[in-house]
């Protein structure tokens, strides 16, 4: 990943380059003022009332610290919230860099995929001091619901560490500087003399907040600090049923920041009132909740309530397609939560007058069948038929184990019958007479869990399984990832049927780390 990214950041800046000079994507001017306007937005920690205070920066003295914008997290909803906001990041930063404002990343425990980035070299090269304690603690109550998944009721994600980056499409500035550490961080501030630091990233109630080179230590540290509202996202938790929404979570969050102390800022919306944003130029996306993606897709037992929500393009309404189709200004309008009950490509866009304002957003919710019985003879105590070619050539699955030798464990759960594999592989059997249907569970491995919670390699594991009776496929899991509910099989063999095929196949990576299970597979005889 290193050389791929190092290598594509100037690439990176040359096309964007041209994409600004031939596009009107923002406002084409010099910038000459010395100070930036921006509308501090404050709340009265007594009466709760918000307070619109137009205030001045100075850009030479202001930074921009954003945080934690991984390539992946645990929970496939926070991810692509993520990934919702990069084109209006983008835009911002942009713009703040033409300003001269300084932009520091900060992917905490990801910092080191960056050795040998000019950026982070910089940063390590300064002149360290020690970040003073001038305010005493920062502290603020945080009053939102807190949930272990984004995704709501329903099957939840499971917690790993696999993010080994920054966001792919998030484009990184030759003079942008990357530092995780509270004291480098106030060290490159102050060599420059910057007072004021704006925060932007995920998540604003936990690392925006809390973690090394976050809002307290550099409050903290004498910093004038403040919070992107348009450019930040909380964990707090998804409720379809009384209706609250992740954006009102993140809402929450940010009002009490502002009450502890933190004015809160509207980047894109000031921006758009200085004229160096382009006001009809589409940088935000209509969010889904839970929001799954064909590579990542989101798992139902039965049906699912799903909401959608544009929380930056005010005045607009929400039309959406069910049937993969780009929705129009004619598609059904969202008024409220829609209830997915079959496997569907949900799209969704936001109109103004008839004129569409963001950028095309989709989502993949896949319905999985009834759990299959147990079945009465289990392929692990069959031979299967071998193939033509030396076992060395082969990746072999093995009996009762994993791929590698350890115990089968899918989503949580240990299981004691089963098969593990390593994709792209498969395996043949004879069929009998007597087999009535197929059944198995299948899904990823999670024997990488083991180490560290599957640090910078739990995201990389993804398959596809499949299975096939005399060459004719009879059923496929959509693309299986780490932490889901195993996909469920229950196939009727057909009368005179010869062979089954396994399938273990990888979904377009061929990762190493592509280990598939499946478990409690085997025939029913009746």
């Amino acid at each position: 990943m290193r050389n791929r990214n190092r290598s594509k950041i100037p690439v990176l800046m040359t096309l964007f380059s041209l994409l600004l000079a031939c596009l009107p994507v923002f406002a084409q001017r010099s910038y000459v003022s010395k100070q930036l306007t921006l509308q501090f937005l404050t709340r009265n920690a007594v009466t709760g009332e918000s307070i619109v205070t137009p205030t001045g920066l100075n850009p030479s003295k202001t930074a921009i610290i954003i945080i934690d914008m991984w390539n992946f997290h645990w929970c496939m909803t926070a991810a692509e919230r993520v990934s919702a906001m990069v084109p209006r990041m983008n835009a911002v930063l942009n713009i703040a860099r033409n300003l001269g404002i300084q932009i520091i990343w900060n992917p905490s425990d990801v910092v080191t995929a960056y050795s040998g980035y000019p950026q982070y070299e910089k940063a390590l090269a300064v002149e360290h001091r020690h970040a003073p304690d001038v305010r005493g603690a920062f502290t603020a109550k945080f009053t939102a619901p807190f949930g272990a998944c984004l995704c709501g009721p329903g099957f939840r994600c499971g917690l790993n560490y696999g993010w080994d980056g920054m966001h792919p499409d998030l484009i990184i500035g030759d003079s942008d500087l990357i530092s995780a550490s509270t004291d480098e961080i106030y060290s490159l501030l102050s060599e420059k003399g910057i007072t004021d630091v704006i925060y932007m990233g995920v998540h604003t109630n936990m690392c925006v907040y809390g973690k090394p080179g976050a809002i307290s230590q550099l409050w903290q540290a004498g910093f004038n600090c403040l919070l992107a509202r348009d450019l930040n996202d909380a964990f707090t938790a998804y409720d379809p049923d009384s209706g609250y929404t992740l954006d009102q979570g993140t809402t929450e969050i940010d009002e009490n920041l502002q009450t502890a102390g933190i004015p809160n800022v509207n980047m894109g919306e000031d921006f758009r009132k200085a004229g160096l944003l382009k006001s009809d130029v589409a940088v935000d996306y209509v969010r889904f909740a839970p929001w799954g993606k064909p590579e990542r897709p989101y798992l139902m037992d039965k049906n699912t309530l799903v909401t959608l929500t544009a929380p930056w393009l005010e005045g607009s309404e929400i039309r959406y397609t069910a049937d993969g189709s780009e929705p129009t200004k004619k598609s059904p309008l969202y008024t409220a939560p829609l209830e997915i009950s079959q496997t569907t490509v949900l799209r969704a866009a936001a109109f103004r007058k008839d004129k569409c304002v963001s950028l095309p957003s989709s989502a993949y919710y896949a319905v999985m069948s009834a759990i299959p019985p147990k079945p009465d003879v289990y392929l692990e105590n069959l031979s299967y038929i071998a193939n033509a070619y030396s076992s060395s050539y082969l990746w072999k699955p093995q009996k009762w184990k994993s791929f590698e030798g350890k115990p089968l464990r899918v989503s949580g759960k240990s299981y004691a019958h089963g098969m593990g594999f390593r994709a792209p592989s498969s395996v043949q059997y004879e069929i009998k007479p007597e087999y009535k249907r197929f059944v198995a569970l299948a899904g990823i491995d999670e024997n990488l869990r083991e180490d560290n919670n599957g640090r910078f390699v739990a995201m990389h594991s993804s398959v596809v399984f499949q299975l096939f009776i005399d060459g004719k496929e009879m059923a496929e899991s959509p693309v299986m990832r780490i932490s889901q509910e195993p996909w469920r099989f229950d196939v009727e063999i057909p009368t005179g049927s010869r062979r089954i095929n396994l399938v273990c196949m990888d979904a377009g990576s061929r990762s190493l780390l592509d280990y598939g299970n499946w478990i409690d597979a085997g025939f029913i005889m009746q």
